[in-house]
């Protein structure tokens, strides 16, 4: 399959890249300084900014699916909404068949029905980047008739480089995905491991998915 990803280089973007290469995909794998993306015979490193999305869609065109693996500015975490209605124009003028976005879990509901980041032991500096993670999901909830279907994978609340087990678990009703000592945490080689899934299956479209191990 033909795949475009954006933020190939990053700490999750790196590992879905690794993902894709493995499964044998065609990848354009996007970023700013392409010198950083490794050499895998069937990668593509390209150049592009989500903030010039032309140089994003000349790359992409006549692709199946585009993943965008993007985290917000924490200087100007305004940008990021900007970044996903980038993403929409993107996607709509490529024709790509899917969207894939790496979003966050603060939004995410806990145990007693409340927002994870509405809790009193949720750190206030990461209330910020919880609150533009929310406005950008809302983006693709606020489509209609676009001409491809999107996923958004909320990764558990803690997650981080570790060891790639190829098992995750899923909530489908934006519920945080706890273990039975209530702790929320998934690998990032996990979360490339569900996001190469969903490129090569049609499940879970047009909605947002809570993720852990």
């Amino acid at each position: 399959m033909k795949v475009g990803l954006i933020g190939a280089t990053g700490m999750i973007g790196s590992r879905i890249l690794d993902e894709l290469a493995a499964r044998e995909h065609l990848v354009a794998a996007i970023a700013r300084d392409p010198s950083k993306v490794p050499g895998y015979t069937t990668v593509i490193a390209c150049f592009g900014d989500i903030f010039k999305p032309d140089t994003v869609l000349s790359h992409i065109m006549g692709y199946d699916v585009l993943i965008s693996a993007l985290a917000p500015d924490l200087k100007d975490l305004d940008s990021f909404v900007e970044a996903q209605r980038n993403l929409v124009y993107i996607a709509e003028k490529s024709r790509v068949r899917k969207l894939i976005v790496i979003g966050g879990a603060g939004s995410l509901k806990n145990h007693s029905g409340s927002k994870l980041m509405d809790s009193p032991l949720f750190p206030e500096s990461w209330k910020g980047v919880a609150s533009v993670h929310e406005r950008a999901l809302q983006v693709y909830k606020d489509l209609k008739g676009q001409s491809f279907t999107w996923t958004s994978v909320s990764p558990a609340a803690m997650i981080s480089p570790g060891e790639r087990t190829g098992k995750y678990r899923l909530s489908l009703d934006e519920t945080l995905v706890v273990d039975d000592n209530g702790n929320s945490s998934i690998s990032a080689e996990d979360i490339a491991v569900l996001v190469v899934d969903l490129v090569e299956n049609d499940a879970y479209a047009n909605m947002r998915l809570a993720s852990g191990n």
